[in-house]
């Protein structure tokens, strides 16, 4: 920009450097606050330490010099200076004071007065204690150098502060060198090994800095890097959930009408293939969660007795096809309880399709019981088999991620290796542990340690595990912008249903609402041109006749804030995609059994699908 052209074009780039210089200087504050509140914070952890140095010194030193009121004098003061510190800048206000000009230059006088009073230990030393008191003044303001260096890397000015007052005594022990009894060379020497002491620190200082500030940059990276392919895998397999859904329709739809036992074995293999790679997405998906801190624990009521039964019944079948028995052992009474109920079945999901895939003949037997103890009362779920069982040497790499520990593994049973990693980091996540015992020939023990929190009493729900198909002529309107799921969903629907209108984004959808009345609304999250929540907030907003009509979110997430979003919308059960027809049903039987009561149903996610049961780990 050449600024002699037009008058503005001064004022325009005069502007551009002004904010620019604003924007720098925006940082560096912010920057500089954030280095100061966390040096502050540094050295509130060593409180302890810098209290009990000189407790511990002081009376040697004051025996030493002979000088016990001067030296008492300075650790009295100096315990004075580290409680006002403590007053002036407690933990809790370090960030919010930091973030002030008036507070920052008050820690810097802190920290210079604490390097006055504790580097003038050496003064007193070198003037009352002889060569030898001299000796240890050096070597005390040499360590307070030290101790300078490692408290404020990442903040100039505190190190800066810290730093004066120790070369201000290396300075007057070098002048006092020879009033002491040094010769001018032995002087001259002590001064320059003072300041050969001042150069390193600095030195060890700017690289200490540069290693931290390296290491916070690759730190950085990192991160990103993890939310980038966080944000790719969750990508990946939002889209890949579309055709599924339709791969998972079309072959339900061709195994209930196929005649021949031949074709309804492939509509079956086609089936458990989309399960499979939907188990394997929801891997791939929970394990970029885990990495990048996202995935969250649920506290709700669920019946563990219930749960744990039908998620044996889920895999009799598994089991009874290898001729191996499943065994079930429980406490007296399991009951209700408070957690997690899709994580807990996720896990055992996990731990029973391993035990069933390696055990050719015998038992997998589950145990599961509650014990209180001193810290509080814990459910214990233990799955032993009868395989052939895992070497010591190979245990320490059973939880690693997609690790299998034969080669074989996967090519016999195959998976991605990451189930019982992901069980592990669960299991943490809720409070406990995933342990293992085994030795080779002899089979494999996994102890789940959790804790538990019982409730007295049956909590009332609506039970949707074994849902039927809609035996109503309902009118269904479904909206989800992609062609291939309005036709997977209506082949679903379309047996049970008296009429099913399609719409591809919500602002279609809001106009078929507006003059067409329905039963219940399938409505899809993200889409073009209007999304669903808008969408519904909308609905629930306006005076139409479908005002009050049930709404089912299709969703590919099931994070909380997501869910929290949709009900907030006004929205009653979620169903996850993929979509399976018993899943469906289920999600319009709760909705429309709601009606009534007018209460929000959450479906609770069938055996099976939560989890990684094609993932084998061994």
């Amino acid at each position: 920009m050449y600024t002699y052209r037009r008058g503005t074009s001064t004022v325009v780039r005069y502007n551009s450097v002004m904010g620019d210089w604003a924007t720098r200087r925006a940082n560096f504050q912010l920057e500089s606050h954030q280095q100061f509140a966390a040096v502050l914070s540094t050295r509130r952890r060593q409180i302890a330490m810098r209290l009990l140095l000189p407790a511990i010194v002081a009376p040697v030193y004051a025996v030493f010099t002979g000088s016990f009121m001067t030296v008492m004098a300075g650790v009295i003061g100096y315990f004075l200076l580290q409680a006002i510190e403590v007053w002036v800048f407690p933990r809790a206000l370090i960030q919010q004071r930091m973030a002030h000009t008036r507070w920052r230059t008050a820690a810097l006088a802190v920290v210079a007065v604490n390097g006055v009073i504790f580097g003038s230990v050496g003064i007193v030393a070198a003037v009352f204690g002889g060569p030898w008191g001299a000796a240890c003044g050096a070597l005390w303001v040499s360590g307070a150098i030290l101790n300078a260096v490692l408290t404020s890397v990442g903040c100039r000015p505190v190190f800066v502060a810290a730093l004066l007052p120790q070369i201000g005594y290396f300075i007057v022990l070098s002048l006092l060198a020879m009033p002491l009894g040094a010769s001018p060379g032995q002087a001259a020497a002590f001064a320059v090994t003072a300041g050969l002491n001042i150069t390193a620190a600095l030195l060890a200082w700017r690289l200490y800095q540069n290693t931290l500030a390296a290491e916070r940059e690759a730190n950085a990276l990192a991160q990103a890097a993890t939310a980038a392919k966080s944000a790719f895998v969750a990508m990946v397999s939002h889209e890949l959930r579309t055709p599924l859904s339709a791969v998972l329709a079309g072959a339900a739809e061709l195994e209930g009408r196929s005649r021949s036992a031949c074709d309804r074995l492939s509509a079956r293999l086609i089936l458990d293939s989309a399960r499979m790679m939907n188990s394997l997405l929801n891997d791939l998906l929970d394990m970029s969660k885990i990495e990048a801190g996202r995935l969250t624990i649920e506290e709700v009521p669920y019946d563990l007795q219930s749960l744990v039964e039908d998620t044996l019944k889920f895999w009799s079948a598994a089991a009874r096809k290898k001729g191996i028995s499943l065994q079930l052992e429980t406490g007296p009474s399991l009951g209700w309880a408070r957690g997690d109920p899709f994580r807990l079945r996720q896990i055992l999901n996990n731990l029973l399709s391993n035990a069933i895939k390696f055990t050719d003949d015998g038992a997998v037997a589950v145990r599961v019981i509650t014990s209180t103890q001193p810290h509080g009362e814990f459910l214990q779920v233990e799955v032993t088999d009868t395989g052939p069982g895992i070497p010591p040497r190979q245990l320490e790499r059973l939880f690693n991620a997609f690790e299998q520990l034969e080669a074989s593994t996967a090519r016999t049973h195959g998976g991605t290796g990451l189930g019982l990693n992901i069980s592990r980091q669960l299991a943490k996540l809720m409070g406990g542990d995933l342990t293992v015992k085994s030795l080779a020939g002899d089979g494999t023990t996994f102890s789940l340690r959790l804790p538990h929190t019982r409730l007295e009493g049956a909590v009332e729900r609506e039970d949707c595990e074994q849902p039927v198909a809609p035996s109503m002529d309902l009118r269904v309107l479904i909206v989800d912008d992609h062609e291939i799921n309005r036709k997977a969903f209506s082949l679903m629907l379309r047996p049970f249903c008296g009429r099913i209108v399609t719409a591809k984004d919500g602002q279609a959808a809001l106009e078929l609402l507006s003059i067409n009345e329905f039963d219940v609304v399938l409505m899809d999250m993200n889409m073009p041109v209007m999304g669903g929540v808008e969408a519904v907030r909308r609905l629930r907003g306006s005076n139409g006749m479908n005002r009050n009509t049930p709404v089912v979110a299709l969703t590919a997430s099931s994070a909380v804030d997501h869910v929290d979003q949709c009900r907030s919308a006004g929205m009653q059960a979620f169903v996850n995609k993929p979509v399976e027809a018993h899943q469906l049903f289920a999600a319009i039987e709760a909705v429309l059994g709601s009606i009534n009561a007018e209460q929000d149903i959450d479906c609770p996610t069938c055996p099976g699908t939560g989890g990684s049961g094609g993932s084998s780990d061994r």
